[in-house]
Protein backbone atom coordinates (compact mmCIF):
# COMPACT_ATOMS: atom_id res chain seq x y z
CA UNK A 1 0.00 0.00 0.00
CA UNK A 2 1.37 3.35 -1.02
CA UNK A 3 0.29 6.84 -1.94
CA UNK A 4 2.04 8.93 -4.56
CA UNK A 5 1.40 12.65 -4.99
CA UNK A 6 2.51 14.50 -8.10
CA UNK A 7 2.13 18.24 -8.69
CA UNK A 8 1.88 19.08 -12.39
CA UNK A 9 0.54 22.27 -14.01
CA UNK A 10 -1.54 23.35 -10.99
CA UNK A 11 -2.87 19.81 -10.61
CA UNK A 12 -2.31 17.52 -7.67
CA UNK A 13 -2.51 13.94 -8.92
CA UNK A 14 -3.07 11.29 -6.25
CA UNK A 15 -2.23 7.71 -7.07
CA UNK A 16 -2.70 4.67 -4.86
CA UNK A 17 -4.22 4.25 -1.42
CA UNK A 18 -5.44 7.27 0.54
CA UNK A 19 -6.09 5.96 4.05
CA UNK A 20 -4.92 6.12 7.64
CA UNK A 21 -1.88 3.97 6.84
CA UNK A 22 -0.60 6.11 3.95
CA UNK A 23 -1.29 9.58 5.32
CA UNK A 24 1.53 11.05 7.40
CA UNK A 25 2.29 14.38 9.06
CA UNK A 26 4.79 15.12 6.28
CA UNK A 27 2.05 14.61 3.72
CA UNK A 28 -0.06 17.29 5.42
CA UNK A 29 2.87 19.72 5.39
CA UNK A 30 3.66 19.01 1.72
CA UNK A 31 0.12 19.48 0.47
CA UNK A 32 -0.38 22.66 2.49
CA UNK A 33 2.77 24.20 1.03
CA UNK A 34 1.74 23.34 -2.54
CA UNK A 35 -1.82 24.59 -2.12
CA UNK A 36 -0.93 28.03 -0.82
CA UNK A 37 1.51 28.69 -3.68
CA UNK A 38 -1.19 28.39 -6.38
CA UNK A 39 -4.05 30.63 -7.51
CA UNK A 40 -5.96 27.59 -8.67
CA UNK A 41 -5.51 23.92 -7.92
CA UNK A 42 -7.17 20.85 -9.37
CA UNK A 43 -7.09 17.63 -7.38
CA UNK A 44 -7.25 14.58 -9.64
CA UNK A 45 -8.35 11.38 -7.91
CA UNK A 46 -8.57 9.11 -10.96
CA UNK A 47 -5.74 6.83 -9.80
CA UNK A 48 -6.88 6.49 -6.18
CA UNK A 49 -7.49 2.79 -5.66
CA UNK A 50 -8.74 2.85 -2.04
CA UNK A 51 -9.72 5.44 0.51
CA UNK A 52 -11.26 5.64 3.93
CA UNK A 53 -12.48 8.29 6.36
CA UNK A 54 -8.88 9.39 6.98
CA UNK A 55 -8.57 10.05 3.24
CA UNK A 56 -11.78 12.08 3.37
CA UNK A 57 -10.40 14.06 6.32
CA UNK A 58 -7.13 14.72 4.45
CA UNK A 59 -9.07 16.03 1.45
CA UNK A 60 -11.25 18.21 3.68
CA UNK A 61 -8.05 19.67 5.14
CA UNK A 62 -6.98 20.49 1.58
CA UNK A 63 -10.31 22.28 1.07
CA UNK A 64 -9.78 24.25 4.29
CA UNK A 65 -6.21 25.21 3.35
CA UNK A 66 -7.31 26.29 -0.13
CA UNK A 67 -10.06 28.49 1.28
CA UNK A 68 -7.72 30.09 3.81
CA UNK A 69 -5.23 30.88 1.00
CA UNK A 70 -7.94 32.09 -1.42
CA UNK A 71 -7.10 29.31 -3.86
CA UNK A 72 -9.78 28.19 -6.30
CA UNK A 73 -10.04 24.42 -5.87
CA UNK A 74 -11.43 22.06 -8.50
CA UNK A 75 -11.88 18.29 -8.57
CA UNK A 76 -11.38 15.64 -11.23
CA UNK A 77 -12.45 12.00 -11.18
CA UNK A 78 -14.03 11.87 -7.73
CA UNK A 79 -14.47 8.20 -6.75
CA UNK A 80 -17.96 7.02 -5.78
CA UNK A 81 -16.54 5.73 -2.49
CA UNK A 82 -15.41 9.26 -1.59
CA UNK A 83 -18.83 10.69 -2.38
CA UNK A 84 -20.46 8.00 -0.23
CA UNK A 85 -18.19 8.84 2.71
CA UNK A 86 -18.78 12.55 2.18
CA UNK A 87 -22.56 12.04 2.17
CA UNK A 88 -22.36 10.13 5.45
CA UNK A 89 -20.46 13.07 6.93
CA UNK A 90 -22.68 15.73 5.30
CA UNK A 91 -19.58 16.95 3.46
CA UNK A 92 -20.52 16.26 -0.16
CA UNK A 93 -20.81 19.98 -0.93
CA UNK A 94 -17.02 20.31 -0.49
CA UNK A 95 -16.45 18.16 -3.58
CA UNK A 96 -18.31 20.36 -6.05
CA UNK A 97 -16.21 22.20 -8.60
CA UNK A 98 -17.38 25.82 -8.93
CA UNK A 99 -18.57 26.90 -12.37
CA UNK A 100 -16.55 29.52 -14.19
Amino acid sequence: MALDLTFQNNTLILKGVLNNQTISQELFALHRKQIVTSDTLTIDLKAVTQLDSAGLAWLLNAVRDAREANVLLAWRHIPDKLLQLARLSSAESFFVTPSA
